[in-house]
Formats: structure tokens, sequence, C-alpha cells
């Protein structure tokens, strides 16, 4: 089973168990002092301990503000005893479990700002450049040759403190248009000295920085970097696959003992719609031409696709990151037999823009304890007695998971005729198939779980109340999730739809004008049904933008599927009246206090234009019918009622407070490890 999967593999000197590994992602797991905290060295054990044969630190930096060198808040660094004392328990602590740890060596170069790096300028191999102008990037500090060997010599200095550490080997992060991609990229490097102009002059600050580490370091001590196998970004100067395959040869004679691959398009994040193994193709060219191993991510989620990936000969090892974090036990599950019990990833990307976008620490949609392993060393303490759990959706069924670990029995109730909650709404849309599976792996658990008895078709009324009152139950916790928001004193309101009415197929809507009211997950959601449906739709949001707290790269591939099928979206536009043909908005100005913009551009270098609307009067759109998609309000009809009967009563998820899965996948695992 999973022959290749399981098999041993090998980087320069040093041999790994298998060949998984966790791809390096930023994580805000570090602290002001630059020391990785002991959350993030938990996180990244964590990941040893269900099996993962690499683990590679993402995002290390290796040199201070004054040189540009933070990228973001929370950033781990490697520059001097103290950071390298913290790298070596975290070292440690992945050995103990039998994996091997790489760090990996970043600077940000112009992807940073002055806020991260105490009123420094940003800087880059070019000032400006006509492609990044073009595209409204800013100006920055162009580096000069000094201070590029400064930048070589604190990122060799950093792979001896990694080794010395007991670190098994170094990436140098030269992808994702950071700095040694920025030198790489003629788009991005303007040079006419010897960093620039021709391949070799570009490449020269990464061979450079080789040469140095090389000096540091042992001959069999893998010095590895990660590149794009294209840039394609639509501008003039990027590197296309032939221009890669060309660097990467070049590079290897230089001493690159492995090459960790992404893609330098939107596509580098995947998205829900995206198949495994879709990057073989490239994979499979660099791998014609190259002596030395490849790996690099390829939208894997279960075992069975790895497996088949390597059997393709595409590369030489796994590369997951996101479905590591939702089920860190991924390894050792499959070592079991027992892929079915393996925690979808949702390809969310919340993981991501919780980073990126907001500034905070790495979390999960569907693990609560992603970057929390920290808190939850200790066993769960035990339970006794019956818990009665109202509503089966992401709050609920977390909940009675986690209250069963603890000992407890639980009887989980919903009306619905399946599991899920609001996920039997969101699995409609198109490319929800990763939805569907973790409504459908929540099934699972709860019935595999002799613990939870799940009554289905079950609405929780008056006479059921008696019924569980006669239990004398431990506790009881409301997860019966919220009701769809519709702005009650809006003239023509009751002409409306909700979404839930469109999701669940009550109203058959097709080949109509829809305004969609609300430009969030849910309106987006039931704009993508909508079209499927034959229907032109109009998206009316009174934000500057669509899609807030949602991965950028999510949203943005989502308003190329609706606008393909003629969707127009009206952002900074308020709805003030629902007609029987129409609906009444005007153009709006609101307070904006969200990160997404910020976090647009952070990833991207330059946020997107904000769209215009030349109106500055009421106008009608013409329509045939309106849908409200504005979320939810708490359902809390029941909990009165509840905590009259009961001593200990507790409202989660959208029943509490509106909120995403991974809200209620961590409210209800917290709420069941407390009560």
């Amino acid at each position: 089973m999973y022959e290749k999967l399981l098999s041993e593999g090998r980087i320069n000197g040093c041999t790994i168990r298998n060949r998984v590994i966790l791809s390096p992602m930023d994580d805000c797991l570090g602290q002001s002092s630059g020391e990785v905290t002991q959350r993030g060295i938990e996180y990244y054990a964590n990941k040893a301990k269900g099996g993962c044969g690499l683990v590679i630190v993402g995002y290390v930096g290796f040199i201070g503000p004054e040189m540009g060198g933070a990228a973001m808040s929370g950033q781990t660094f490697l520059m001097n005893y103290d950071q390298r004392h913290a790298m070596s328990i975290l070292a440690e602590r992945v050995h103990e479990y039998g994996g091997k740890v790489f760090v990996q060596l970043n600077h940000p170069g112009r992807k940073t700002n002055r806020d991260f790096n105490q009123g420094h300028e940003p800087v880059s191999s070019s000032a400006m450049t006509p492609d990044l102008e073009k595209r409204g990037f800013a100006l920055c500090h162009e580096l000069t040759v000094d201070e590029i060997q400064q930048i070589e010599t604190a990122c060799a200095d950093a792979a001896l403190h990694a080794f010395r550490a007991g670190v098994d080997g170094v990436e140098i992060h030269c992808a994702h248009y950071y700095l040694f991609n920025q030198f790489l990229s003629p788009s991005r490097n303007a040079r006419t000295d010897e960093y620039g102009g021709s391949m070799e002059n570009r490449c020269r600050i990464i061979v450079e920085t080789i040469e140095k580490i090389r000096e540091r370091v042992p001959d069999n001590y893998p010095i590895t970097i990660r590149v794009h196998l294209l840039d394609g970004e639509g501008m003039d100067g990027d590197n296309s696959l032939e221009d890669m395959l060309e660097i990467t040869q070049y590079l290897e004679k230089k001493g690159v003992d492995a090459f960790h691959f992404s893609i330098g398009t939107e596509q580098r994040t995947g998205t829900p719609e995206m198949k495994s193994g879709w990057r073989n193709e490239y994979y499979k060219k660099f791998k014609e031409v190259l002596s030395v191993p490849i790996y690099g991510p390829n939208e894997v989620k279960t075992p069975e696709e790895a497996e088949a990936n390597l059997e393709a000969g595409a590369y030489d090892f796994v590369v997951m990151g996101r479905q590591l974090s939702a089920d860190p036990e991924w390894v050792n599950k499959a070592m079991e037999g027992r892929s079915e019990d393996i925690r979808p990833c949702l390809s969310c990307n919340w993981c991501v823009n919780r980073v990126t976008a907001d500034q905070a620490q790495i979390r999960c949609a569907v693990n609560p304890l992603l970057g929390r392993e920290v808190d939850n060393l200790m066993p769960l303490k035990d339970g006794e007695g019956t818990v009665c759990v109202i509503g089966a959706g992401p709050a609920g069924v977390q909940a009675a998971m986690t209250l069963s670990k603890r000992g407890f029995k639980v009887k989980l109730y919903d009306e619905l005729d399946k599991v899920g909650g609001t996920l039997n709404y969101a699995n409609k849309p198109p490319h929800k198939d990763r939805i569907e599976n973790l409504r459908h792996w929540f099934e699972l658990q709860a019935e595999k779980d002799e613990n939870i008895e799940v009554h289905l078709n079950t609405k929780v009324d008056e006479k059921m109340l008696d019924e569980l009152e006669a239990m004398n139950p431990y506790a009881v916790i409301l997860a019966c999730g919220g009701t769809p928001i519709a702005p009650g004193r809006l003239p023509g309101i009751e002409k409306a739809l909700v979404w839930k009415d469109v999701l669940s197929g009550s109203a058959d809507i097709r080949n109509q004008n829809v305004a969609v009211i609300g430009g969030g997950m849910t309106g987006l959601e039931t704009a993508q049904y909508l079209v499927e449906r034959g229907n032109k739709v109009t998206i009316i949001e009174m934000l500057p933008l669509v899609g807030n707290g949602i991965y950028f790269y999510n949203v943005r591939n989502d308003l190329r599927h609706l606008k393909e099928k003629g969707t127009v979206i009206k952002v900074n536009t308020q709805m003030l009246e629902v007609k029987d043909d129409a609906v009444v908005v005007k153009p709006t100005k609101v307070k904006y206090t969200g990160t997404s913009l910020a976090g647009i551009k952070n990833i991207a270098g330059v946020a997107d234009a904000e769209s215009k609307d030349e109106s500055t009067e009421p106008y009608e759109i013409p329509v045939d019918r309106t849908v409200v998609a504005l979320g939810v309000r708490p359902q809390t009809e029941l909990l009165a009622e509840l905590k009259r009967r009961f001593k200990k009563v507790v409202n989660i998820g959208d029943c509490n407070k509106q909120g995403n899965i991974g809200n209620a996948t961590y409210e209800g695992y917290l709420t069941a490890k407390n009560i």
C-alpha cells in the first residue's frame, strides 16, 4: 500500500523516511525578538509526530529591518545565537518523532513595507522597471553591490546557524517574487551591472549565496532552492518555462542539491476546482533535464493521489501545506490504511488569508488545533454523563467529537436529513466538491463514533425538550445555526428571496436577470449557483470590494468565472428598494475597516483598482428577481427555554455569532473541551 509514498528518499546527505514534505508556509508564529516561539515549535513538531518525512520551516528571515529584511509581523529570524538556540529546540522536537527539518531562508525585497521594517524603505534589484511601473508598483531602494553582498553573507551566516542548530538542510526562497526572484526575473530586474541583464548575471546573487553557504557547511549538507516552473504574470519580462529549464540546469551545476518548484501565477495557491496532478506536465519537463531531486505542490489531498503522481514519475517527493494543516496525522492514517479518516482540506485558503491579510497567526478552517498545538498538549479531562447537542453543522459535530474523546455520551440532533448544517447549502454551487468532502467526513466520523448517537430529521420542540429534560444531561449545547438576514425596513423587501431559498432548490430560478444583494462569501456562492442555471446576475455590495475576508486569489478566481457568464459587480453600492421589475440603488461610501485590501497588496505587490460608479444619484437596475445574500443572524429562539430547564447551556457557531467554518469548528472544540 502506497509503496512509493512510504519509501525512503534522499537529498544530498539527508535521508528522509518517506516522500512527504511539509510545504513552507507563512505562519506568524514568531515573536518580536525573532525567535521561534514554543507555539511555533509545537506547530512543526506536530507535523513530524503525524508522520511527515521532512518539515520545512517557512519564511525565516536572515537580515534586519535596516536592509528591509522583515516581511511581516510574527516572522521567525535566524541571525544570532538566541534565535539559533530557539531553532535548535524546534529541530530537536522534530527529530524526536523521526522527522527531518529544513529552514527556508527568505528576504521579501520589495514585497514588504516600512511598517514592518522600523521605517526603513523596502529594497530590491531595481528601484523600478517598466513592467512594474505599468502595474502601479511603488518605488523602492535599489541595492548597491556592497549591499547585495551583505545580504549574501547574512543568508550564508543564517545557514550556518541552521546547521549548528541541528537543522538538516536549508532552502533559499527564490520564488513568489521575493528578493532573490526579483533578481532572477527580467520584469523586476533592470540592472545594467554584473547582477542584471544576462541569465548568468541575474542568477549571480543566488550562485554567490550558495557558494558562501557551502564554505560554511559540510559538502553533504543539503542546499536547496525554491523556484518557479514559470512566471506567468503577463509581464513582458516573465521567465517562461523554457527560461526556467535553462536557469535550473545552470543552478544545478552551481551546487543546488534539490529544487522545490512553485509557479509564478495566481494558481500557485490552489483553489477548490483544481485537480491533483495538474502540474505534472511541467514537473516532467524538469525531471527530464535535472539529476537532483525535484518536488513541489500539486493539489494532493489523498494518499491515493500522492501515490499516483509519484508513480507517474512527475517528481521525487510530494509537497503538501494546507492538507497537512487540515490533518497533521495524514501520513500515519495513510500507513494505517485509514485514508477515509483524513480530515479534508477545503482549499479555502483561510490559513493564508489569516497570515497575509489579517497579519495574524496561522489557523485552519477544519482543524481547530492548528497553531494552537501548544495549548492542547495535555490530555482532555475526563467527562461523564450525556451531553445533548442541538445542530449537526460544523460547530455541533466538532463539539460532539471532542466531547466523545472526553468520554461523554453525545446525543446529536438536527432537523435536516443529513449531517453538515449549512454545508448542505454551501456544497451546491459549482466547484464545491471539497465542501461536500468535509460534510461527508463529519458524517462518517459521527457514524463511526460509538459515543455519538445521531438523530436526523428531528426538530427540537417543546415536546422534545421534555424528553431531553428526562435524560438529565450533563449539559446542552445549542448549535442550530442562524437564519438568513433580510433587512426588514427596506421598501419591497417582501418581494425578495433569500440565499437559502435558492441553494436549497425551493426557488428554481432559470434564465432570468437576478440581483444578488451582498458580495461576501454567501453572495458569491449564490451568484455562482445562479449563473450556472442561465441567469444574468448583478452583485450589489456596499463595501469597496467583494469577497471581504476571503483569500483574494480565491475571489479573483470566482470573479473570472462569474464575469465569463456576464455577471456585473457593483461595489460601493447600497440597495434602497426592491420593486417587481427592478432594484433601486445608490452609490455609497462606507467606512471600511477590513484587512482584505492590505492583504492583496501584501501578496500581489499592488492592490486591485477600485471600480468606480459614474452615477451620483439613486438609479434603477432592471431585474426579474432579487435574492438577499447577507449571511445569517443567530437563531436563538430556544436559548432562553434551554437555560430555564438545564443548568449548563452554551450556544455556539452561527447560533452565537455569524462566522465562517473555522470560527465554528474552533468554538465547537473549545466549548466541548472546557464544559
